[in-house]
């Protein structure tokens, strides 16, 4: 970007180490390369300045470099050492530096020269005692040494001043003590080998030199931290203390660290223009004040310190420095440039400026492999693999996440970066994600919004914390259910459709009363085509009992009418007329279509599925059951019923479509309340009485009859209820309209002056057979019984038959008819006009009917059309067969209904 290019040093597969040795073995130490070459890709910091202002001409101080490890101590050491044994190229680097920032004080920076400068990494413990350092690199060092080995009894523990001041009188001479604290600190200390007080006492010795006779001495050391035991005896002298975490405002202290990260890793980061940088990356500034409603006072600083990152977001930068290597424990600075380094190699060429979203989970080479060296800790690496399967679980739950989530992987990936962070800081606002994510043109916000909520939702370790979010190890009940709720691939077994299902049936017939009275059945999805399938042996067709049943539809058919018509005439073979199909609202899709409900369906079961797992799925289970069945309470607000039946053209049916203002487990009694007051015509149902009663026909097949559609287009009659139809009946009988013979052994009708209050008070109890049992019990008219009250007197007798009896002669009373025309007796009763032919006799008229042959099921489509109903008289009926096994004459002889007589005639084959 822009012609940005790393050094080369990082351009390889494999990053070189950054951290800076001294002197080595292969000669490619700091102290050992050419000054030049070793100042090419050192910075001017206020730090390093101060220390070679501090090893100049005319200074009398020790100089001691604090700071941790990783910060540069080592590097600036080797700079001091350049600075003294190469004078002219590092007066030819601070010139060039001078013009560079437009600071000519650093032109006139003073250098000291003529001394011998020895320099030594002490943390690789290559010398027993600190004086061998000397002994051993100084010119004059062999001959001070065997002095004082020398003397006999008389030598000293550790050499005296005068040794050493005679060493450095031969040859001045600049020491570098690298890694003191660490060399220091591993020393023994007991009283056979007291070397930690040896070393203790002659720092002491050198540091005094140092500042009495720095003609003489310039010391030099690096420590970690300014509290140590190794620092306390050059500290008595008042050293030049460089300290990394002090020294100037904050302000200074982080330009300077900036422009050192970015010369360290690009050979010329300081040749692009200003101008240029501000241009391309103007989205992202302008974004960032927007997201982060940053003054107008302070954009002008914080748009130089996006220049002054470039091309990095110093939101970035700060987010590794501040929170994620100091929570770490890393090597702050020398691990930043290898991070840095493989951002930017993976990223840096393509985007205008490099955020935490650039950190990609999914790839090492985009800077987490070298992040995760540097931090050695396994909690975020174990943090990274829960990341990396969260970003799995959301591919997995939305197929669309593509479109939906176009920034999944930066998103988790910046997200990840930032819960690494300490503490309190640990975590992310939205706005910053959004921010990560805004390179060179805006994100919409509603479409980031849709974005982050779909990566949340269907993420089990994403955590909400106020208003930020984070990773966790443990995963979060809530994130976790939904996210394997809203994975479709794990409920390919249908078992999500199943509990919605229930929890359907659950919230209309909720309660033990409802359950009692009615059958409420849920159709599944492919409820038009295949509705039976699906469900429990008990709620197919053929296993139903009295209870009401409330079809529930999970949709509602385009065309309703033709769509029920056709439903019932292919789905139903009998009791057509007793269903109730409870509709939902206009406009709602398909109930198993419908992703929120199922989501809500799925989140309910699993929830109490784990609620053993974890006392927090128990509660999630109360909270996604209350909403899933609320929103099922709500969902619908009609039902229909047929009113007239078509079976040659079922799409010509009409239904009766009544609202409904109750909800849940109210509705059946509902829709109950709607068929007996809105849809219920007692008139069309007395009518039907009658003529059943005046065919003597039993209470068994008037209920069978009320259970299915009327013929010839006829309104039909609602089914109430076996129980409430029996009533309505016995209600006739009260009023006297009608009796019941009751299985040929109680005569169920009204007492000579009895109300109809108290009929019904006295008969309601009697009717209480059910099933079978009905057909043995008859509806007949009031004058075909004797008259004992409540009936009209019956009409005089007609010649031949009589009071009087077949010979006129006394009174008797009439025995009972039963059906089939035979008395109690078994004696046919005699037609209206006697046995000798003296009355008339009224025969209704005939009209003949007959079809091809063809199927059953089209035979009993033909009658219906024909207008032939379960109560409809035929006769001279035939049916004919052409051929048969022994087997089918069998199985149809067996079907024949019982109660009735037939002739056989047949043609059988002679074998």
């Amino acid at each position: 970007m822009l012609g940005l290019t790393l050094r080369e040093e990082f351009r390889g597969k494999r990053l070189k180490g950054t951290a800076i040795e001294l002197s080595n073995d292969s000669n490619t130490g700091a102290t050992q390369i050419a000054a030049q070459q070793f100042l090419a890709i050192t910075y001017p910091t206020h730090d390093l300045l101060k220390g070679i202002e501090a090893v100049g001409p005319n200074q009398g101080r020790p100089v001691v470099v604090i700071g941790e490890r990783g910060l540069g101590k080592s590097h600036l050491m080797a700079a001091l050492f350049h600075a003294v044994t190469d004078p002219a190229s590092t007066s030819a680097w601070l010139n060039a530096w001078a013009t560079t920032l437009a600071d000519p004080a650093l032109g006139k920076i003073a250098l000291r020269d003529g001394m011998r400068v020895i320099g030594e990494s002490l943390h690789r413990h290559r010398y027993k005692f600190l004086w061998d350092v000397l002994f051993e690199n100084h010119s004059h060092g062999a001959f001070i040494k065997g002095k004082w080995e020398g003397q006999g009894a008389s030598k000293t523990e550790i050499p005296s001043d005068k040794l050493v001041l005679e060493l450095l009188e031969h040859t001045p001479t600049m020491l570098l003590l690298d890694e003191f604290q660490t060399w220091y600190d591993g020393l023994t200390n007991t009283k056979q080998y007291p070397w930690k007080n040896w070393a203790f006492n002659f720092i002491q010795i050198l540091s005094e030199i140092a500042k009495e006779r720095p003609d003489l001495l310039v010391l030099v050391i690096s420590v970690r931290n300014g509290g140590s035991d190794a620092y306390q005896q050059v500290h008595r002298v008042n050293p030049v203390a460089i300290d990394f975490k002090a020294g100037g405002s904050a302000e200074r202290i982080q330009l300077d660290r900036r422009r050192m990260l970015l010369h360290r890793l690009f050979d010329n980061r300081l040749q692009i223009a200003s101008g240029t940088i501000e241009s391309l990356v103007e989205q992202h500034v302008a974004e960032s004040f927007r997201l982060l409603d940053v003054p107008p006072a302070e954009q002008d600083r914080k748009r130089r310190e996006f220049t002054e990152s470039w091309p990095y977001a110093p939101h970035l930068l700060r987010l590794l420095e501040e929170q994620v290597l100091v929570a770490t424990d890393a090597q702050e600075t020398r691990d930043l440039i290898r991070i840095l380094a493989n951002l930017y190699k993976s990223h840096g060429e393509t985007m205008p400026v490099l955020t935490a979203a650039d950190f990609r989970l999914d790839d090492d080479a985009s800077g987490i492999g070298a992040l995760l060296e540097a931090v050695a800790n396994q909690h975020h690496r174990t943090l990274r693999e829960k990341a990396q399967q969260n970003i799995i679980s959301v591919q997995e739950a939305r197929h669309d996440y593509a479109s939906v989530a176009p920034h999944l992987q930066e998103i988790v990936g910046a997200l990840w970066l930032r819960s690494i962070a300490v503490g309190n800081l640990a975590g992310a606002e939205p706005v910053a994600l959004q921010l990560d994510i805004t390179r060179g043109k805006p994100v919409d916000d509603n479409a980031f919004q849709v974005e982050l909520a779909t990566i949340v939702e269907n993420s089990f370790n994403i955590h909400q914390e106020g208003t930020k979010l984070l990773f966790r190890e443990e995963e979060n009940p809530r994130a976790k259910l939904m996210a394997y709720a809203r994975n479709d691939k794990l409920f390919a077994d249908g078992s999500d459709q199943a509990q919605l299902a229930k929890q359907t049936r659950y919230v209309i017939a909720g309660s033990d009363e409802v359950a009692k009275n009615f059958r409420v059945i849920a159709l599944p999805k492919g409820w038009a085509n295949d509705p039976w399938t699906s469900l429990d042996d008990a709620e197919q067709p053929d296993r139903w009992d009295d209870r009401l049943p409330i079809l529930v539809l999970p949709e509602e058919p385009e065309k309703l009418e033709p769509a029920l018509g056709h439903w019932i005439k292919d789905q139903l073979q009998k009791r057509r007329n007793t269903v109730r199909f409870l509709l939902p609202r206009s406009g709602t899709s398909n109930a198993f279509h419908d992703r929120d409900l199922l989501v809500l369906a799925r989140a309910e079961m699993k929830a109490l599925e784990w609620s053993a797992q974890n006392p927090e799925y128990k509660k999630l289970h109360k909270e996604f059951e209350t909403a899933l069945r609320d929103n099922l309470k709500k969902r619908f607000d009609r039902f229909a019923v047929l009113h007239r039946w078509n079976f040659a053209d079922p799409a010509q049916c009409r239904f009766s479509v009544e609202r409904l203002d109750k909800q849940g487990a109210q509705i059946p009694e509902a829709i109950e309340e709607a068929l007996t007051s809105n849809l219920f015509v007692p008139e069309d149902f007395e009518e039907l009485v009658f003529e059943f009663a005046s065919n003597n026909d039993s209470v068994g097949k008037l209920l069978r009859e009320l259970q299915e559609p009327r013929p010839a287009g006829q309104a039909c009659i609602p089914w109430l209820g076996e129980t409430a139809m029996k009533e309505r009946l016995l209600r006739l009988c009260a009023k006297g309209r009608i009796a019941i013979n009751l299985r040929s052994m109680e005569y169920l009708q009204t007492n000579p002056g009895e109300d109809e209050d108290s009929a019904w008070r006295r008969l309601r109890p009697k009717l209480s057979l059910t099933g079978r049992h009905l057909d043995d019990v008859f509806v007949m008219l009031p004058s075909a019984v004797p008259a004992t009250g409540g009936a009209t007197p019956p009409a005089p007798p007609t010649p031949g038959g009589g009071t009087g009896g077949l010979f006129g002669g006394g009174t008797t009373t009439p025995t009972p008819p039963t059906p089939g025309g035979e008395t109690r007796t078994g004696v046919a009763e005699p037609a209206p006009g006697g046995i000798f032919g003296g009355g008339t006799t009224t025969t209704k008229p005939r009209t003949p009917h007959s079809n091809p042959p063809t199927s059953p099921l089209n035979l009993i489509g033909k009658i219906e059309g024909w207008g032939i109903g379960p109560a409809t008289r035929v006769a001279e009926v035939s049916i004919k067969v052409s051929t048969a096994t022994g087997a089918q004459l069998k199985e149809l002889l067996r079907k024949l209904p019982e109660g009735m007589t037939f002739e056989l005639n047949l043609e059988k084959e002679d074998d």
